[in-house]
C-alpha cells in the first residue's frame, strides 16, 4: 500500500498528528490535580466534581466508533479539521464556566472531538504510510507523544496550579490546536482519493449508545455511594442498545464489515488494548492517589514525581517502533507486558514496605514506564497492520473502544478494591492486581497471533509492506 494521493509523509504531517494524540491524552490527565482548585471556585458537589473526570471519558469512549464511521465516509482530514476545532471551541467554554453546568457540558465537547480525532488521526497515519517499518516508526512517534501525554498532564497540571488558576488547565489546548491545524496543511482538504461510504447510521447510534451506557454503569459504580437508578437505567439501555446493534450489524449496511473483524491482528490488538487501560492506564490514577493521599505530595510534587515514568515510555515507544519489524508482534507485546507487570508489582512491594521514593517507587516507575511505552505502540502497530485502506479509522476506532472500555471497568473494580478511604495496604493490593491484569496479556498476546502469517518479519516479508490486505498475504486476519 503506497501512501495516498495529496498525503505527504514527513515532519509536518507527522507533528500534526503527534499533536493530535498529545491533546487527547493530556486532556484525559491533566484534569485529576486541578479538581480542588475548580471544586472551591466554582463551588461543586461532590458528584458534580467527579462528573468533570467522568464526561469526558464516558462520550470519548461511546462516540470512538462514530468518529471511525465518518473518518471512513468522509475522509479522515475533513474529520480531523472538524475534530479540532470542536475541541478548540470547547475548551474555550471550559475555560470560561462560571458553574459546574457549562463546564460539564464542555467536558462533554471535548470528548466527543477525542472521540472523533483520534480515528482521523490514525487513519491519516496509516493513508500516508506504507505499511512496513515507514509506518512502524510514524506509529512509535505517535504513540510516544500518547503515552507521555498521559504521564505529562499530571506533570502539567501541578505546574500550571502552581504559577496560574484552573482555566488554564483548558487554555493551554489552543497553541496546541493551532499548530495541528497549522502542520497538517493539505491533509486536511478531500485529497485522500477515498470514496463516499454511507454511514451505518442505526447501528453507529446504537454502538454509541452502548458504550456510553456500559462505561457509565462502571463509573457509576466506582462512586463511594453509586446510585441505584443511575446503575439500573444504564444497564437496560446498554442491554436494549447492544440488541439493537446485533440486529443492525446482520443487516445490509453494518457498523463494522465482517471481513474487518476476521483480521487476527485485530482481534488481538483490542484484548490487548483493554487489559493495557486496565492495568497500565489505572496506574496514573493509583499513583497519584497514593502520592498525594499517604505520602502527603503536593500537586506539583506529584507531577514532578511522574516525570520519570514519562521518559522511560518514550525509551519504550522508541525501542517497540525499532523492533517491530525485527521480531514477531507476539513477542513484541509479551515482553511489553511482561516489563511493565514487572514494574507494577515493584511498586506494589514498595508500597508495602514503605520504602522511599528513589529506592523503591522510583524503580517501579522506570519498569513500567519502558514496558507500557513499549506495548502502547506495539498494540497499535499490530492493530493498525492488517487493516484495508477503506476501514482504516473504523479499525483504529475498535481498538481505542476497547482500550478506553476497558479501562473504566479496570478502574472500577480497582476503586471497589481499595475503598472509599484507601490505606497503605489497600494500595499494595491494588498494585498486584495491576500487575495480575498485565502479566495476563502476555500469553494471550503469544495465543492470540500464534497463527499470524506475517509472524516472522516484515523486513523477511517484503510483499507485506506492498499489499498487507491481499487475500493471500492475510490468512491470519481472514479474506479481506
Amino acid at each position: 500500500m503506497h501512501a495516498s494521493p495529496g498525503l505527504t509523509p514527513g515532519p509536518r504531517l507527522l507533528t500534526a498528528l503527534a499533536g493530535a494524540q498529545l491533546l487527547v491524552a493530556l486532556d484525559f490527565s491533566i484534569i485529576y490535580v486541578a479538581l480542588p482548585d475548580i471544586g472551591g471556585s466554582l463551588h461543586f458537589s461532590t458528584i458534580a466534581l467527579q462528573w468533570i473526570v467522568s464526561a469526558y471519558a464516558i462520550f470519548f469512549a461511546g462516540c470512538l466508533l462514530l468518529g471511525g464511521q465518518l473518518a471512513d465516509a468522509f475522509g479522515p482530514g475533513r474529520i480531523f479539521l472538524a475534530a479540532q476545532l470542536l475541541f478548540a471551541a470547547s475548551s474555550i467554554g471550559a475555560a470560561l464556566s462560571d458553574s459546574a453546568a457549562p463546564l460539564i457540558a464542555a467536558r462533554v465537547g471535548q470528548g466527543v472531538a477525542a472521540a472523533l480525532l483520534v480515528p482521523a488521526t490514525l487513519g491519516l497515519l496509516s493513508a500516508a504510510y506504507p505499511a512496513g517499518p515507514a509506518r512502524d516508526r510514524a506509529v512509535s512517534v505517535w504513540g510516544t507523544t500518547g503515552a507521555v501525554g498521559l504521564a505529562l498532564g499530571v506533570t502539567a497540571g501541578g505546574g500550571i496550579l502552581a504559577a496560574a488558576s484552573w482555566p488554564w488547565i483548558f487554555w493551554i489546548n489552543l497553541p496546541i490546536t493551532a499548530v495541528c491545524l497549522l502542520a497538517a496543511g493539505r491533509a486536511l482538504g478531500p485529497t485522500e482519493g477515498r470514496t463516499h461510504t454511507p454511514v451505518a447510521t442505526s447501528a453507529t447510534f446504537s454502538a454509541c449508545v452502548t458504550v456510553v451506557a456500559v462505561v457509565l454503569a462502571f463509573t457509576e459504580l466506582s462512586r463511594s455511594d453509586p446510585s441505584a437508578p443511575v446503575m439500573a437505567a444504564s444497564i437496560v439501555t446498554a442491554l436494549a442498545a447492544g440488541a439493537l446493534l446485533v440486529h443492525s450489524q446482520r443487516r445490509r449496511r453494518p457498523l463494522v464489515p465482517a471481513s474487518l473483524l476476521r483480521v487476527r491482528t485485530l482481534q488481538v490488538a483490542c484484548v490487548v488494548a483493554a487489559l493495557y487501560m486496565a492495568s497500565f492506564g489505572a496506574e496514573f490514577y493509583l499513583v497519584t492517589l497514593y502520592l498525594q493521599d499517604v505520602r502527603d505530595y503536593s500537586a506539583l510534587a506529584a507531577g514532578i514525581a511522574f516525570l520519570p515514568l514519562a521518559a522511560t515510555i518514550v525509551v519504550g515507544n522508541t525501542l517497540a517502533g525499532r523492533l517491530a519489524g525485527r521480531i514477531p508482534l507476539s513477542r513484541l507485546l509479551a515482553t511489553a507486558f511482561v516489563t511493565g507487570a514487572a514494574g507494577l508489582a515493584v511498586l506494589a512491594v514498595a508500597v508495602g514496605l514503605h520504602s522511599g521514593y528513589a529506592t523503591g517507587i522510583l524503580p517501579g516507575l522506570l519498569l513500567s514506564g519502558l514496558g507500557q511505552g513499549m506495548a502502547f505502540t506495539g498494540m497499535f502497530i499490530t492493530g493498525t497492520r492488517d487493516l484495508p485502506p477503506q476501514s482504516n479509522s473504523t479499525g483504529s476506532a475498535l481498538v481505542t473502544t476497547a482500550q478506553y472500555t476497558g479501562g473504566s471497568v479496570g478502574l472500577a473494580v480497582l476503586v471497589l478494591l481499595h475503598g472509599e478511604h484507601p490505606a497503605t495496604a489497600d494500595f499494595t493490593r491494588t498494585f498486584l492486581v495491576t500487575a495480575a491484569v498485565a502479566t495476563a496479556a502476555a500469553p494471550l498476546a503469544l495465543a492470540l497471533l500464534a497463527r499470524d502469517a506475517h509472524a516472522p518479519t516484515t523486513e523477511q516479508h517484503p510483499a507485506t509492506e506492498q499489499h498487507p490486505t491481499t487475500p493471500s498475504k492475510t490468512r491470519a486476519g481472514g479474506q479481506q
